[in-house]
């Protein structure tokens, strides 16, 4: 008789979870949840409050799912990856299970810890089986002519679209049936110490985690796979046709603001894809633009977890083109915590940092202008902005993260050529024309009419002295010049 555990992670779903289908396919005798919380770890990793309880309020939702389909969703603590083996151990004891089943995670770390559980457990007698689940194509198997990972983003789309189209095209899998056997703990305390509960489906998932007190506002992100599945299929049925043109403006309702629940896996990449591809007529390019673009950046999504894995120096702090370690990064606190709080003197970097902070999550074009002027306005070290952006946002992850920032610190794979700077006030104007969204985050300039709130600089004397907004911390040209140096120090 088989009893399998399934080790959810970031998965936290029954529909379309390939570790999920495989251990209800190899369980004849019932199947058992569970996850793990990892607070010290979490803090090393820097995760953000609200992510934490993002989750904690998806395994709510999950517990429920799971419950109705008769399977119990056990929760466990282990203060730190090392400590991940013995509490599963102690969960797979206590519910009698003899197979561990789970998907991949491609960090440095996590694919440390996951080698120490299947080698623990393995020699307890527990079978381990681990899955590729969080990209379309798993990383790896999309190569080179000469059989090497990709590092530049195009060739890398048309070869992963090709594959995908040649395979028959994207797959979802079902949803988790209802289980014959419901299985019981042996006893209130297992073997890992954590009281687990003696409910027969479920044990409860804990309000909060100690040290992750979040202070965003919950209803902003309503948690769980219907949420998420939801909020897909109202961005494909309103807004994925708009997408191209709507993505470049922060003050329109444009994205489909799913990052959370990819992050999370409430919902995953191959159900994100394949609405979107049959809402462009079946095609993954040349289609609408809208639906293109949205398509392209899933598969950036995909590129940059190849990337990880196929060059795992980017998870240990550095960067992916490692003569640019050699810049002469600065390393000013003042400066760093007038950005991290929205008081560069910018309005469009200052909206941006002041909604991250508020809400948790900043929309992507802003992630760029914001990223570009520290490490290019402020030549402050993309690393510092890298941790900044994790420890706040509800959709944290680290291979978009990092990709993204050593994307514009032009540090990164395909990264934007280090020459290429963004002028902040240009981009204003681009992305806020009316200025709306600086309004909004930044109520100091709410008065403000005309181009003067992109720059308030060029309020007359007697009127910018009676707003109380900072001044520009850096002169953009000055800015530019030093950055083209640094740069160009370290290519002799």
């Amino acid at each position: 008789m088989n009893r399998a555990l399934m080790w959810f992670r970031a998965d936290l779903r029954i529909r379309d979870n390939t570790a999920l289908s495989a251990a209800a396919e190899w369980a004849d005798d019932g199947l058992v949840g569970v996850f793990v919380i990892c607070p010290g770890q979490w803090k090393q990793h820097d995760w953000a409050a609200v992510k934490v309880d993002f989750i904690l309020r998806t395994l709510r939702e999950l517990s429920t799912s799971l419950a109705k389909v008769g399977v119990p969703l056990v929760i466990v603590e282990a203060e730190k990856f090392r400590d991940v083996p013995r509490a599963l151990a102690g969960v797979a004891k206590e519910w009698g299970c003899s197979g561990l089943f789970f998907n991949r995670e491609y960090e440095v770390n996590e694919a440390r810890r996951d080698e120490l559980v299947v080698e623990d457990l393995t020699a307890s007698g527990v079978d381990c089986f681990a899955f590729d689940d969080q990209c379309v194509l798993a990383p790896g198997t999309v190569r080179t002519g000469e059989g090497r990972a990709f590092t530049v983003f195009t060739p890398f789309r048309n070869a992963w679209s090709k594959k995908v189209e040649e395979s028959g095209g994207i797959k979802v899998g079902r949803t988790l049936r209802t289980q014959t056997t419901h299985p019981k703990p042996a006893a209130a305390r297992g073997d890992a110490g954590p009281a687990l509960g003696t409910s027969r489906f479920t044990t409860k998932v804990p309000e909060r985690v100690a040290g992750f007190e979040a202070s965003v506002d919950p209803g902003l992100w309503p948690a769980g796979e219907r949420a998420a599945e939801k909020r897909l299929e109202t961005f494909v049925d309103q807004r994925i046709g708009r997408y191209k043109t709507d993505r470049e403006f922060p003050g329109v309702d444009g994205t489909s603001t799913l990052s959370p629940y990819l992050a999370v896996g409430a919902i995953s990449p191959r159900q994100c894809l394949k609405a979107a591809v049959e809402w462009n007529k079946g095609k993954l390019s040349g289609g609408n633009p809208g639906a293109d673009q949205w398509i392209a950046e899933l598969i950036w999504r995909e590129f940059y977890r190849h990337v990880l894995v196929a060059f795992p120096r980017v998870c240990t702090g550095r960067a992916f083109k490692s003569e640019t370690d050699r810049i002469q990064w600065r390393y000013d606190e003042r400066e760093f915590a007038a950005w991290c709080e929205g008081r560069t003197g910018y309005p469009i970097v200052d909206a941006a940092m002041r909604c991250l902070n508020a809400t948790g999550w900043m929309h992507n074009r802003l992630r760029m202008v914001a990223a570009r002027f520290l490490t290019k306005d402020l030549l402050i070290d993309w690393r510092w902005g890298e941790k900044y952006f994790m420890q706040r946002l509800v959709d944290g992850d680290f291979a978009s993260n990092n990709g993204g920032w050593q994307w514009s610190a032009s540090t990164g794979t395909d990264a934007a050529p280090y020459f290429r700077i963004f002028n902040p006030l240009s981009q204003s104007r681009k992305c806020d024309p009316e200025g709306f969204f600086i309004r909004k985050w930044v109520p100091e300039l709410a008065g403000v009419s005309g181009d003067e709130v992109h720059d308030p600089s060029e309020l007359p004397p007697l009127v910018r002295a009676g707003v109380r907004y900072p001044e520009k911390m850096v002169d953009h040209g000055e800015a530019r010049e030093r950055v083209m140096s640094a740069f160009a120090a370290i290519r002799g």
